[in-house]
């Protein structure tokens, strides 16, 4: 394994997501480039991202604090110190530091690893890049999102609690199988499955949000009824808020060799199977969705339906949101990750919804103000239908919009049962 040091010109993505679905984040960032897990799935060793050796040369950012300072003042955000030095709210008229406070940036959330790269890689417990990057979050009150596969979060608990006494922190482990000897195999430098259960207990208990993202489900090997549900029992004991399961891309090139060649080796009874599901060679790696042997989501879904856990990554309210536009937004991302992922409607009937969302992620007046006032369709400039349901979600916590998507994906999960069914039958 090769560690070398480098200098950051940049950290955070440099497009603001807003009503982004899986994650609920709106800009991220990577403390390292490569990943020394290992993960034969991962996405980062394909020509797409230009990392060569991705697995055994791991770059460190060691300026990433201070370039993340700089670009979150550019951004108009300021820190605790900057702001207890400069300003002197506590000696300001009310009015001023109230027009103070309406001037500042509206807080966003940070993906703190787990898009190309694990923060909390082995490369972590030495060069400690990700538990700066958290204290500069600190600083500046803004809430952190984690993805990772490794226990190492746990050396941050202590920080992690602070971050969510003044904002939020939320840390969701990728936990893709059950069964630890195939885990060696597909993720061999990663935490055990165990292991990351337990980590993620331990951060409940304390009161951190935190949840299972069971994704990707390798076809053919994870995505059993035995391995689905079983994570899912398990994220639920351990307090999960909720596992979503997703399916897997193999991009074409060197990330679809490498894992076709461990396939070959360990699971050679799969190899054929799987290979036809990729055999297209999308260039995004997407699958050949009537190749699969289940839709992975759907099945999720009726599993975490038994199970009583939620399928859905839930988004957190951020400070100082209001409580109505915090409900009705978490709702409308609901509806659209339904209608687009699982029920494959058409973007043109989840683009109102989406359109909202960014509206009300922006910021707009409180919502139950707007009902009450009767201004709930001219302010938020939506049609009647929209207005309906925005009000339906203030009322009741739901609407009829999304219990009829419930009640659709119902009838299609007869369907998938039938196939998980039938293929168990056929013995594969």
């Amino acid at each position: 394994m090769r560690y070398e040091c480098v200098k950051a010109k940049s950290l955070l993505s440099k497009r603001e997501m807003l009503a982004e679905d899986w994650f609920h984040i709106n800009r991220s960032l990577n403390a390292y480039r490569g990943c020394e897990h290992g993960c034969v799935y991962c996405d980062g060793m394909s020509e797409y991202y230009h990392v060569d050796n991705f697995t055994s040369h791991i770059r460190i950012k060691e300026n990433a604090p201070e370039i993340l300072r700089k670009e979150l003042r550019k951004l108009g955000f300021s820190s605790q110190q900057e702001l207890e030095t400069e300003t002197l709210w506590s000696f300001l008229p009310e009015d001023d530091a109230t027009r103070l406070t309406m001037n500042t940036p509206r807080r966003i959330v940070i993906g703190v690893c787990g898009g190309v790269s694990d923060g909390y890689q082995p490369a972590e417990k030495e060069h400690k890049i990700t538990r700066q990057i958290l204290e500069t979050l600190l600083d500046f009150r803004l809430p952190a999102m984690i993805l990772t596969k490794s226990d190492l979060v746990l050396r941050d608990i202590d920080l992690l609690k602070d971050l969510n006494e003044v904002a939020f922190a939320n840390v969701v482990f990728t936990i893709t199988l059950h069964d630890d000897n195939k885990r060696k195999i597909i993720e061999p430098r990663a935490s055990s499955t165990p292991d990351r259960f337990a980590a993620l207990k331990e951060l409940r208990k304390a009161g951190i949000f935190g949840g299972v993202m069971a994704t990707p489900i390798v076809p053919w090997i994870g995505t059993t009824y035995e391995n689905m549900e079983g994570l899912a029992r398990e994220a639920r004991a351990a307090g999960a808020e909720f596992i979503l399961f997703g399916g897997m891309t193999l991009k074409p090139g060197r990330q679809k060799d490498h894992f076709l060649s461990v396939i070959r080796r360990h699971f050679p009874e799969k190899a054929d199977k799987i290979r036809s599901i990729y055999a297209d060679d999308n260039r995004y790696g997407n699958p050949m969705w009537k190749r699969q042997p289940i839709n992975t989501m759907l099945l999720g879904h009726e599993i975490c339906k038994k199970v009583g856990i939620r399928d859905r990554s839930v988004r957190h309210k951020l400070p100082s949101e209001h409580e109505a536009n915090y409900q009705v937004l978490g709702i409308l991302l609901d509806i659209v990750f339904y209608q687009r992922y699982m029920l494959g409607r058409p973007w043109s009937m989840c683009k109102p919804f989406h359109d909202l969302s960014i509206k009300l992620e922006k910021g707009v007046e409180d919502l139950k103000v707007l009902l009450e006032e009767g201004r709930l369709r001219e302010g938020l400039s939506i049609n009647d239908e929209l207005a309906s349901i925005v009000r339906q979600i203030i009322e009741r916590g739901t609407c009829q919009y999304m219990e009829n998507l419930l009640s659709n994906l119902s009838e299609y999960e007869i369907e998938n049962q039938a196939l998980v069914i039938s293929d168990e039958e056929s013995g594969d």
